[in-house]
């Protein structure tokens, strides 16, 4: 069929754009006559052979391309056939169970390219079954459906990639009201490192701190729990509000640093 298209494109280049005819020798009785042909009919004789061919090539490739694109070539995405596509229904499955992951990850884990997962993900993306936030530097992608509770559950699993995060929050669960620097001595961890985390934690709500005179002591919030517990329950069951903590609740100074 491309042929046949291409065939045609260059017929339409021999038949619109003529060779041109040997110029007649001057007259000295007929005077010389302006041409009256429309301002097109001039420019397209003073084309050459070569400039037509090049022309009717395009016109046959670009006819050939509107031929297949809506004869079968492509198919178009919508929130009706989003998942028919094999690998992209795999790739939404694993977002399902592990909101907050980001590209690369979902690539490695699933044996695919990255290329290719992004592809995918905009796709889901514009179906309105999978949205994205940045956050610690990489997009993070979750599900929709959820809500906030999602994109809360999301965030945190992005913290908790970091084992000392893990080990941070591990700690306040097992000591309530512990500080930076009993964290820091306890773990053999940097104190930067120490404050870095505790405000990555804060951030994603695993975390509450509470001032008093001049220490901050941290504990853990019920999404914190339930993030120690696994976050099978969290996607289905509506949030509980955290337990009041035995002070009232004041912002922390802290300087962000790039700590691991």
């Amino acid at each position: 069929m491309l042929a046949t298209v291409l065939g045609a494109g260059l017929a339409i280049a021999q038949v619109t754009l003529p060779t041109t005819a040997p110029t007649p020798a001057p007259s000295a009785v007929t005077p010389s006559v302006p041409d009256a042909g429309s301002p097109l009919t001039d420019l397209v004789g003073n084309l050459d052979l070569t400039t037509g061919l090049v022309l009717g090539l395009g016109l046959a490739l670009a006819l050939g391309a509107a031929t297949l694109f809506f004869l079968g070539g492509a198919k178009f995405v919508n929130s009706g056939n989003v998942l028919e596509n094999d690998a992209r229904r795999t790739i939404f499955e694993y977002i399902q169970l592990h909101p907050g992951v980001h590209l690369r990850a979902a690539a490695t884990q699933l044996n695919l390219s990255t290329t290719n997962v992004l592809w995918h993900l905009r796709k889901l993306e514009d179906a309105n079954l999978v949205t994205s936030k940045k956050f610690e530097g990489y997009k993070v992608f979750y599900p929709v459906e959820g809500g906030v509770e999602t994109k809360k559950i999301a965030i945190a699993n992005s913290v908790l990639k970091n084992d000392n995060a893990i080990q941070i929050l591990q700690y306040v669960n097992a000591n309530p009201s512990a500080h930076q620097r009993e964290i820091a001595r306890a773990l053999g961890v940097n104190h930067g490192t120490v404050r870095w985390h505790l405000r990555k934690l804060e951030e994603a709500m695993l975390v509450m701190p509470v001032k008093k005179e001049h220490t901050t002591h941290y504990y853990v919030s019920e999404l914190g729990h339930q993030a120690m517990a696994g976050f099978a329950s969290a996607v289905t069951q509506p949030m509980t509000p955290p337990p009041a903590p035995p002070a009232a609740v004041m912002p922390v100074d802290s300087d962000d640093g790039p700590f691991g």
